[in-house]
């Protein structure tokens, strides 16, 4: 019962994976449907940002409300998860190099947009280190931070059939196992907060007992 409960701090997000999910579909197909729209970069931009200040929410005050009992990583989860935030780093790391050698007239003359773009990218790099601790975790919130990057470059992730250049329908093709990671991470959610509710249940017949 305690390694149930001890899920919820780390690896299983219930509810706010359902929110991760549908926040990725709003994200994948808000970028090229109302792009130019300000209103819509800024909340495309947000996205991330209101994701993780949502899991975090929930996580303290529903899922870890009988207080915080830490999730024991295994050591694979553990060399997975430097893994994965090893080589968002290097990513990193070379587009930020990449966008410094190619300012001009010095590094520091990138426009609004393209700072931003490097503010979210870094952003991601912490986030993966700090809370994008399970798989669909960390692909969705790759996701999310990408694409509020793009926007704020003015740029976006293209839709299947939308695209009229090789790289365009290349780069379409890729992004989309993002929306199909956000599904998978929809119906992961559900069934975590199914089996949270049974937990709940269980806690709360135990409590009752040792309170008699």
């Amino acid at each position: 019962m305690t390694r149930s409960y001890a899920r919820y701090s780390r690896n299983a997000g219930g509810l706010s994976s359902v929110l991760g999910g549908v926040l990725c579909l709003l994200a994948y197909f808000g970028g090229p449907l109302l792009h130019g729209v300000p209103t819509a970069s800024a909340a495309l931009i947000a996205i991330p940002a209101v994701w993780l200040l949502a899991k975090g929410w929930m996580t303290r005050r529903y899922y870890q409300r009988w207080g915080h009992v830490e999730e024991q990583e295994t050591p694979v989860e553990r060399r997975l998860h430097w893994f994965c935030v090893g080589v968002t780093l290097l990513v990193a790391l070379a587009i930020t190099a990449g966008l410094m050698s190619g300012a001009r007239p010095h590094p520091w003359s990138l426009p609004p947009g393209m700072i931003g773009y490097l503010v979210l990218l870094w952003l991601l790099v912490l986030a993966a280190w700090r809370w994008l601790r399970s798989p669909l975790d960390f692909i969705v919130g790759v996701f999310l931070f990408c694409q509020a990057a793009m926007v704020s470059a003015g740029a976006y992730y293209p839709l299947v059939g939308m695209t009229h250049t090789p790289q365009a329908t290349q780069m379409s093709l890729v992004a989309l196992m993002f929306p199909l990671a956000a599904l998978a991470m929809i119906a992961n959610g559900v069934r975590e907060h199914r089996q949270f509710r049974q937990l709940r249940l269980r806690l709360g017949r135990l409590r009752s007992e040792s309170g008699a």
